[in-house]
């Protein structure tokens, strides 16, 4: 079988979010996504893209330019060539990856075949999904949003779900972002989510960011946040985004 997916771009960089920041991972950013938050920082990668951006040369090198969809034995070799013994793992990001779940289970273990980790960034709304591919994925970022932040409708029952179906991964940690508009009762119902999945993760309260870099919440509102959600989780950390402040993708 030929496995084609859409990809937004392949490259070089370090995590920018959670308990991995500065880990130096390969990039796969897939195309398509099925929320449109407010606070979305690529927003680019919402739909399929007409053609894969892919760094040629290493951090802040050249680019070439791949028609879509993409064979996974193109994108193997892409990432072959731009990751070292020194790398963490692949991130495969978005978008939303589970979108194309049936392009992952060609890719994750072509990937896995070369000695590679694979570190899943999820928005945790396709659980379903998850369990045909969580074989091959070591590392999980499971997103759980909030609609008083994202102006998406909540979607708890698919958290819950997801996040009981990951009790199989032995890494995962899971992350809501916040803006000065999150109501304090849906985000201790999110962090009370948690809990019941029945896994013990980190939990990461993360501020929404300008493009700048410049927090956009204040200090009392999470440090509020982090007080009531440490009365229900054990390891709840408050993380910002930084790819901006590094100036990296």
């Amino acid at each position: 079988m030929v496995f084609r997916g859409n990809i937004e771009e392949i490259f070089d960089s370090v995590q920018g979010e959670g308990p991995l920041i500065g880990c130096r991972q390969v990039f796969i950013r897939l195309g398509g996504c099925n929320l449109s938050c407010s606070f979305c920082d690529t927003p680019q990668a919402r739909r399929p893209a007409a053609t894969c951006r892919v760094e040629s040369k290493g951090v802040g090198g050249e680019h070439e330019y791949y028609p879509n969809p993409m064979r996974v034995e193109d994108v193997v070799n892409i990432v072959e060539s731009l990751r070292s013994k020194t790398h963490h793992s692949i991130s495969i990001t978005g978008g939303e990856p589970l979108l194309q779940v049936n392009f992952l289970k060609g890719l994750l273990p072509a990937l896995r075949s070369k000695g590679n980790s694979i570190y899943l960034e999820t928005n945790s709304t396709f659980p379903e999904e998850f369990l045909s591919i969580y074989e091959y994925v070591d590392f999980v970022a499971a997103d759980i949003k909030l609609s008083s932040c994202t102006g998406e409708p909540s979607r708890f029952d698919d958290d819950l779900r997801f996040l009981r179906n990951c009790s199989r991964i032995k890494d995962v940690f899971v992350k809501i972002v916040v803006t000065e508009r999150v109501e304090k009762d849906e985000f201790l119902a999110a962090v009370q989510l948690v809990k019941v999945s029945g896994l013990s993760p980190i939990l990461v309260i993360q501020p929404v960011s300008t493009i700048r870099g410049e927090i956009g919440v204040s200090p009392s509102i999470l440090l509020e946040l982090q007080s009531e959600a440490l009365k229900i989780l054990p390891d709840v950390r408050v993380i910002p985004r930084v790819h901006q402040i590094l100036k990296l993708r």
